[in-house]
């Protein structure tokens, strides 16, 4: 039976990390950093607004502090007044605990294309579950401004969170053994936009406590203290400091007054008088010291559809800043897409407006009778006022790159009515990645999804109805045999192709042959208009208007009939094709490019050309619809 191995990714300044995602905490974007975890979470999940930054209470507690605050001697656990006192230009902002989840989950999502198992919370026979009533107390508490006790205080209990934990038993050989492995996690993490501290070992509790310990204790051992050899787990928590059992903050202060510094000193110790100190959890410091961690996961649900959201202290007003925190994101879902093995066919944006702004200023609008222009839509729901607009893919893209071009391009057209307080990004139509082989043929390879991203770029700017294949269609009218049909995979791939109007003349060809050689029809016309114009009734030596042009009809040539063509429609049709020479007698003498050209008995005095056109049975009343060259 395999020995169960575990990975531990800690991620010490998490809250931090996902602070600066926002944008630059401070005009600078170098002022000191700190945290306070809580808050309202059903409004920042509902993208609510925030009329104006909120200014945290004096007496409020921070949780976690960056590595600029720290060298200023901000500490966790002091009162925001306190560490004003310190830093007078100390940026202290709010992450909730629903933020804190949805970055957890990311992480899990991206560690599982190397693991069975991810999970944000362990089981209920740990002592260090993270429960889900534990976590919402704490949230509740948050929110009222009091602390649960022991929340986000202590590495072990009811926070901080900042644990993902992965299960590898039998699959680090796939990546070339465990040192790879970490190494691999270690780039997917960074992908993300974190900071991680990683650890593998024989259960969740031993490596999360290596991962968060260990680099204090590893004496320049580098990877090798990352990783527990198996049934090795009590030596190789040995080194850490007490701290790192699950035990509470006094029990280990008190360790450490009587001269307990290090695992290894309590393990030292007689197991009858250490258990009588360390309070309801000596069941738990009992079997790690002995190297047994058998506490289970609880597996992480990845989410079908791939959601990232982000929040803002401070209103955004330009489409630059949006641009920034959507080049974040639009990473952090390649990243998540590359792990499922897996790409995105449309991207939904909604882009959350401050509330009495966006109201005043859609009131002044309705009042003009002016409305937004561009291919969005202003939405006012119980979410309050939002931009929402989506970007379809003509095919599956999974490049951070290839995703952000499109919004990039659909943004730019975009005026936004009110300050932004918030961006929620949706990526739906999740299809399986294409996989395309290799081409060692060449000396350069080419990017399958170069035509793709420029197709998704073209749909955002002139519209997903404008761009697409044209495709050859049984019909009898000219102006129905060919259509713009959507961009799919087997449309972009190569194949041999014919042009409508060579599988036309082919036919042709071959009708001829079966009647003995006859001549075979006269071509049909190389270009159609968008729309036929009317001409009114016609015939040899009429006068029509053409774009404001008169000219004259030299001859007519009967080209075919159509009868009560698709009659099975609301409006069939029955047709005379005929070929028309048209003569103008304008004193330029100048032929419409691509439409006229010189006569060919030389005259010099007129502008001419050839013309397509059909007169319906019915009206009896002529169409300009093409031009032959």
């Amino acid at each position: 039976m395999a020995v169960r191995r575990i990975v531990a990714i800690v991620l010490p300044q998490l809250a931090c990390e996902l602070v600066k995602q926002r944008g630059p905490v401070s005009p600078s974007g170098k002022a000191p950093l700190a945290v306070i975890l809580g808050g309202d979470d059903e409004r920042r999940a509902a993208l609510g607004p925030r009329p104006e930054r909120e200014p945290q209470a004096p007496a409020a507690v921070i949780d976690l502090v960056d590595d600029e605050a720290r060298r200023y001697g901000v500490r966790p656990g002091q009162k925001v007044v306190e560490a004003a006192a310190l830093v007078a230009h100390l940026a202290i902002h709010r992450v909730t605990f629903a933020e804190i989840d949805a970055a957890l989950g990311r992480v899990a999502e991206v560690a599982l294309g190397l693991g069975a198992t991810a999970s944000i919370q362990l089981g209920e026979q740990g002592a260090a579950s993270r429960g889900g009533a534990a976590r919402a107390g704490a949230s509740r508490a948050g929110r009222g401004g009091e602390r649960a006790p022991g929340a986000a205080r202590s590495p072990w209990g009811d926070g901080p969170y900042d644990t993902v934990w992965l299960d590898i038993t039998g699959a680090s050989h796939l990546v070339g053994g465990e040192e790879a492995l970490l190494d691999e996690l270690g780039e997917r993490v960074a992908a993300l936009g974190h900071r991680a501290r990683l650890a593998i070992a024989d259960g969740p509790r031993l490596a999360q406590a290596i991962a968060r310990f260990g680099a204090h204790a590893d004496g320049g051992r580098g990877d090798e203290a990352r990783i527990a050899a198996p049934g090795k787990g009590a030596q190789a928590i040995g080194p850490l400091p007490v701290q790192a059992l699950p035990v509470e903050r006094e029990v280990a202060s008190f360790l450490v007054r009587l001269g307990v510094l290090r695992v290894e000193d309590l393990a030292r110790l007689p197991r009858a008088q250490v258990a009588a100190r360390l309070g309801p959890r000596t069941a738990d410091v009992m079997e790690l010291l002995a190297g047994r961690d058998p506490v289970p996961l609880l597996p992480f649900e990845v989410p079908r559809l791939i959601e990232e959201e982000v929040l803002f202290d401070d209103p955004v007003e330009n489409a630059e800043s949006l641009l920034f925190v959507l080049r974040g994101m639009t990473s952090r879902i390649a990243s998540r897409l590359a792990a499922r093995g897996e790409a995105c066919g449309r991207l939904n944006v909604a882009i959350a407006y401050d509330r009495s702004i966006a109201r005043l200023r859609l009131g002044e609008r309705e009042g003009d009778g002016e409305g937004d222009g561009s291919a969005a839509e202003l939405e006012d729901d119980e979410r309050g006022p939002s931009l929402r607009f989506h970007v379809d893919m003509p095919v599956p893209l999974s490049d951070a790159g290839d995703l952000l071009r499109p919004l990039k391009a659909k943004l730019e057209r975009i005026e936004l009515a009110a300050p932004a307080v918030g961006v929620h990004l949706i990526a739906s139509r999740i299809a399986r990645a294409r996989r395309v082989q290799l081409d060692l043929s060449r000396d350069r390879s080419v990017d399958p999804d170069s035509l793709p991203a420029l197709l998704a770029e073209l749909s955002a700017e002139i519209g997903a109805e404008r761009v697409g294949v044209l495709e050859i269609a049984d019909a009898h009218r000219p102006e129905a045999r060919s259509r713009l049909a959507p961009v799919e995979d087997e449309a972009l791939a190569p194949r041999p192709s014919r042009t409508a109007r060579a599988a036309r003349q082919a036919a042709a060809e071959q009708g001829a042959a079966a009647r003995g050689g006859e001549e075979a029809p006269a071509p049909e016309p190389s270009r159609l208009l968008a729309q036929p114009i009317p001409l009114g009734r016609v015939g040899r030596g009429a006068i029509v208007a053409v774009d404001r042009h008169l000219y004259a009809i030299e001859r007519l040539c009967f080209v075919m009939r159509l009868d009560a063509v698709e009659w099975w429609t609301p409006a069939p049709a029955s047709r005379d094709y005929a070929r028309a020479w048209l003569v103008s007698g304008s004193p330029s003498g100048r032929a419409r490019p691509g439409e006229l050209r010189p006569p060919r008995d030389g005259a010099s005095a007129s502008s001419c050309g050839e013309a397509w056109i059909y007169v319906d049975r019915a009206t009896g009343e002529a169409f300009l619809q093409g031009w032959c060259e």
